[in-house]
């Protein structure tokens, strides 16, 4: 064991594990994935390759799984499969999905051909239902389709059968809806016009609708409500929709997409060691996730009967490609290793996480298209979930890390908070300024005028108008967070579709920054209310511009809007704790033989000597292996084994973390006898 002097010479640190104490079994479905599964005049990319072979996952010619796909899910432990995609769920007809493949020939990677890659890769499948297309009945055919018995009595479990498939699927775990509180995006042929986004008691409402009419078919299956989208404020939608559903909820579901990069923010250089940040944050929201839905809903705050909660999607929010891909990058695996370290700790009740998502499209982490001779390529998010997956016990255990922290000042353009010695409270909000003047473009056949600082805009053009012609604007700091407030009243607008609100973002407009954020809309004849919404500055921002909106896509508008009393005011964010350089989670093997240990090295430039303490027990032969590269940087976008994982060395169970890694230990362990 190394002296005290020594470790601080080297800058060590120490995991001690108590071996003895089982935490809790290990929950492998924290490995769930997505596999996408587009359909032509839904959202996204409709080419074929996304609706005929899954990017890559399914050969329509053979009728069959990539097989080197196949291989490579097994290695990543990939244990729960969602199915068809984030938001090519709003809009997705499943009855187009079934049925003889000659009658859908733009959509050879339907519901039966997913469901038999879930058979190949030994994964339970989990199913989106469309939120903003279909109804409770047509949810209830799907759930019949699945699992109800081929016996004459059920027409959709016949066509089941006609499918390949004589005997029920199983399927226990559906979702209604993904990301439900931003609609859904577009125009579907099946629908006509764009619906807009639902209120939370929409939500809720159809929720209950939709968990009832399946649960008629069959008692047995799980559906969970879209609760937060990344990880958001929890007033507003996450509250009032978990109270809406209350005890009918079967698991909450959250997005977790930290930090929240976009193509502005990558110029700041210190990006990875902040993303790196964000791990506290994540345990931090988690805590309060879990306690607003126990309170919503009725259950108990903590313990094995509290409401469950899936993480249906998490990455590293990496939305730029210069100077590389930071979501393909040696940084990134470790962003979504800490996550699975939070994902895995018995407290938090996570029933399953699927990270988004598993073959190319833009965030996967495998690329290649073998149906066209293409090599597959691990990419450096897989080799973390791969660590995890292969070498990670049966049973969680209890460690502490003594080790070197750093401090950041975070960055809130990314959304991470500072971390800085012991951290601090928040502090209040400090108001920026109140009611200034309009600035107003005129536009045709629109009336817009102001009087002691109410903005009335009337709405005389029947077409279906965009409207964003008076602005007010403020100096700002950058990678700052803003609370924006406003009153809207209206008079005769239409009751459904796009009503008043405000836009608020960067003064250099959104086609040259698409930085913005959206209050909530006020439709049809309204007293004054307020509405808000919170938007954080890029790196380079210096004004704010809030727009008085209407926005397009619902069709003609007419009627009056008034607009009055904007207020903006500066959050300032709580600063928390310095971040340890070590992340650790241990586990056992059933048999109680052997520690498993997977370690976070955030320290980016320095090795990190480390030294395994098992009180009470004797280490025997120890393995590693560590996921490394040139520089939290690196991709293996471009040389395909830039980024892997490499044998590393433990001795008298001391070991030299590499920079920027991620690093898998297993160590033969006995009990000391007492003498």
């Amino acid at each position: 064991m190394l002296s005290v002097a020594a470790l601080l010479v080297f800058q060590g640190a120490t995991i001690t594990v108590d071996f003895s104490k089982s935490l809790g079994p290990v929950n492998p479905f924290v490995h769930g994935n997505n596999l996408v599964a587009y359909q032509k005049n839904g959202y996204g990319d409709t080419s074929t390759f996304a609706t005929n072979e899954g990017e890559g996952m399914w050969d329509p010619t053979k009728k069959q799984p990539v097989l080197g796909m196949v291989a490579l899910a097994k290695q990543a432990g990939l244990t729960i499969a969602r199915w068809p995609g984030g938001c090519a769920t709003h809009l997705y007809d499943w009855k187009r999905s079934i049925g003889p493949i000659e009658s859908r020939p733009d959509q050879l990677f339907g519901l039966p051909e997913y469901l038999a890659t879930c058979r190949a890769l030994g994964a339970e499948p989990l199913i989106t239902v469309a939120e903003y297309f279909g109804s409770p009945q047509e949810a209830a055919d799907l759930v019949e389709y699945l699992n109800a018995p081929n016996d004459g009595k059920h027409p959709w479990a016949a066509k089941r059968a006609a499918d390949g498939h004589p005997g029920s699927w199983h399927v226990k775990w559906f979702e209604y809806g993904n990301e439900s509180d931003h609609g859904p995006h577009r125009n579907n042929d099946d629908m006509g016009k764009v619906a807009p986004a639902y209120t939370a008691d929409q939500y809720g409402a159809l929720y209950i609708a939709y968990r009832k009419a399946m649960r008629e078919v069959d008692p047995s299956i799980q559906l969970g409500a879209v609760v937060a989208t990344g990880l958001q404020g929890l007033d507003g939608w996450p509250t009032k929709v978990a109270t809406k559903i209350g005890s009918a909820m079967d698991y909450a579901i959250f997005h977790s997409y930290l930090p929240s990069v976009n193509d502005g923010t990558s110029a700041n250089p210190n990006v990875i060691q902040n993303a790196l940040a964000g791990e506290d944050q994540i345990q931090n929201y988690l805590d309060s996730f879990r306690a607003m839905v126990a309170k919503a809903t009725g259950g108990p705050k903590a313990g094995s009967n509290s409401t469950p909660v899936a993480v249906t999607e998490f990455n590293g929010g990496f939305v730029q490609d210069k100077p590389v891909p930071f979501r393909h990058c040696l940084g990134n695996a470790l962003v979504v290793a800490d996550m699975i370290h939070v994902w895995m700790r018995p407290q938090n009740g996570i029933a399953f996480a699927n990270f988004w998502e598993f073959p190319n499209e833009y965030w996967g982490m495998v690329r290649g298209n073998a149906n066209r001779g293409e090599t597959l390529v691990p990419r450096p998010q897989f080799y973390a979930v791969q660590l995890f997956a292969q070498h990670f016990g049966a049973e969680l255990l209890q460690s502490k890390v003594a080790c070197p922290s750093y401090d950041t000042k975070g960055d809130a353009a990314i959304g991470i908070e500072p971390h800085v010695g012991a951290g601090a409270k928040a502090t209040d909000l400090e108001s920026v300024f109140v009611t200034p003047a309009w600035q107003i473009t005129p536009v045709k056949s629109v009336g817009q005028t102001t009087e002691k600082g109410v903005l009335r805009v009337d709405f005389k053009n029947p077409g279906d108008l965009n409207y964003y012609h008076a602005v007010v604007e403020a100096k700002v700091l950058p990678s700052t967070s803003y609370r924006v407030t406003g009153w809207v009243k209206t008079e005769g607008l239409p009751p459904s579709g796009n009503g008043a609100c405000y836009q608020i973002g960067d003064s250099r407009g959104w086609l040259e920054t698409h930085s913005a954020e959206i209050t909530t809309t006020v439709n049809g004849t309204s007293g004054w209310k307020q509405v808000e919404a919170v938007y954080t500055t890029l790196v380079d921002t210096t004004k704010l511009q809030i727009v008085a909106r209407r926005l397009a896509g619902t069709g003609p508008v007419t009627g009056t809007a008034w607009y009055k009393n904007v207020t903006v005011t500066r959050i300032i964010r709580k600063c928390l704790p310095a971040v340890p350089v070590l992340t650790v989670s241990a586990s056992r093997n059933a048999s109680k033989t052997k520690l498993f240990l997977i370690i976070t090295n955030k320290d980016l430039k320095s090795e990190v000597l480390t030294e395994l303490a098992i009180p009470g027990y004797k280490a025997g032969a120890s393995q590693a292996w560590t996921l490394t590269g040139p520089s939290a940087e690196a991709t293996n976008e471009i040389q395909p084994n830039s980024v892997g994982v490499r044998k590393l060395s433990v001795q008298n169970g001391i070991l030299n973390l590499p920079p920027c890694s991620l690093t898998a230990v297993e160590v033969e362990v006995s009990a000391v006898r007492k003498r």
